[in-house]
């Protein structure tokens, strides 16, 4: 079985972000053609003209209609992977994308349009994405069409860009510039005769062959994030999402924090990792049947020999290779809009919390600060690392306000 690789599609909402992946599942034939049909049969009735984003939204209505595990992709079939397509219209959904157990997305392909330029929401999602650690970046530069293909537009849009990326200490020699137009097809899937100045890779060609699967993921400890339990022939089924490490069948797991007796430390409220209840899996299951290992980004269903009485927002560890359990965490965060009030609701992986916010004092709209809060209980996760383990989302009256990293 393929694994597929999460790429959140990021940038202003108005730059084209729907149009490229309508253009990269059409060019690449992942979506069926009856299905095409329907969708431009659809735009006829209703009098609209078609456009490559409305099959972004089929991909939409198919998962309200069908049950998943994983239920926030628009899935792109390659020759060597798959991969799940996450559009991001605005900075909460974007965090909420990236932080979801369901796409713990690692790579990004930020869109920005030759003819508008860098706006604010494009530096907003390039400062969200540094800070949640994403790495791998590929940059579209788009709507080539409406500058006929003009290689000095791009240029000077690249050389803009590079300053920018440089000041938020990405690598620029080591990401990819496409000059591109999503809607008619230029150097998404297919080279441009168009653009005869440009000889180099195409998006697709960039997503096969230099977007590869951190390997770090696979070798780092075991957790595994329970989304939700079903009960099904009496037995108790946890979904959820291997974050890293690898999971077998008939492993010993911990479910944290519910089965460590806790009592606080003196230092930094952190438990101590003492009388742990184990577990064991008894069977790991999938859509398309049982299996006997899971690795690093698959989605799958765990049953346990003993039931495990767990909830939504616990965290599965090996025994010997717990996370780390506090009610204080602090670090750096990205304030999307200062916060109405101290009491703040705090979501770490699939786990949720009330939270006080303890610093800092002053706080400003669309800057980074040093950031303290205490908890209501205690979660598990893994400060400075790669995964989503290591990060947070603030919440001020159901509305995101901010993303962190854990220090």
């Amino acid at each position: 079985m393929k694994q597929e690789i999460p790429i959140v599609i990021i940038g202003h909402q108005d730059h084209g972000k729907s149009t490229l992946i309508g253009r990269l599942l059409l060019d690449t034939k992942s979506i069926q053609k009856s299905r095409l049909k329907e969708i431009k049969e659809t735009d006829k009735s209703s009098g609209q003209k078609f456009e490559l984003a409305h099959l972004v939204d089929s991909f939409k209505q198919e998962r309200e209609r069908k049950m998943t595990m994983d239920t926030t992709r628009a899935l792109l079939k390659g020759k060597k992977q798959l991969y799940q397509l996450i559009d991001v219209p605005g900075h909460a959904e974007l965090i909420s994308q990236m932080l979801t157990g369901a796409s713990s997305a690692e790579v990004a392909l930020l869109v920005v349009s030759v003819k508008e330029g860098i706006r604010e929401q494009t530096l907003d999602h390039l400062e969200i994405a540094q800070l949640l650690g994403i790495e791998q970046l590929g940059v579209v530069i788009n709507q080539m069409d409406k500058v006929d293909y003009k290689k000095r537009a791009f240029d000077v849009l690249v050389n803009d860009l590079k300053k920018i990326l440089e000041n938020m200490n990405y690598k620029s020699k080591h990401i990819h510039f496409f000059p591109v137009s999503a809607w008619k097809g230029d150097n998404v899937v297919k080279k441009s005769s168009r653009i005869s100045w440009y000889d180099n890779l195409t998006v697709m060609e960039f997503l096969e062959n230099k977007f590869l699967r951190p390997k770090i993921h696979e070798s780092l400890s075991f957790h595994f994030l329970i989304q939700d339990i079903y009960e099904h022939e009496n037995e108790e089924i946890l979904i959820g999402r291997v974050e890293s490490g690898e999971l077998k069948q008939g492993q010993e797991i911990v479910f944290l924090p519910e089965n460590i007796r806790t009592r606080s430390l003196r230092s930094q409220n952190l438990v101590p990792r003492k009388l742990i209840i184990k577990n064991k899996i008894k069977a790991i299951k999938t859509a398309e049947g049982n299996i006997d290992k899971a690795v690093a980004g698959q989605n799958v269903g765990i049953i346990c020999e003993e039931k495990s009485q767990t909830k939504r927002g616990t965290i599965g560890s090996h025994p010997n290779a717990l996370p780390n359990i506090s009610k204080m965490l602090s670090g750096e965060i990205f304030w999307i809009r200062a916060p109405s009030q101290k009491q703040l609701v705090c979501e770490c992986g699939t786990s949720r919390v009330n939270a006080t916010l303890l610093k800092p004092d002053k706080i400003i709209s669309g800057k980074k600060s040093l950031y303290k809060l205490r908890l209501e209980k205690p979660i598990a996760f893994e400060p400075q690392s790669k995964t989503i383990l290591s990060k947070i989302v603030l919440k001020d009256q159901g509305h995101i306000i901010a993303v962190g990293n854990i220090q």
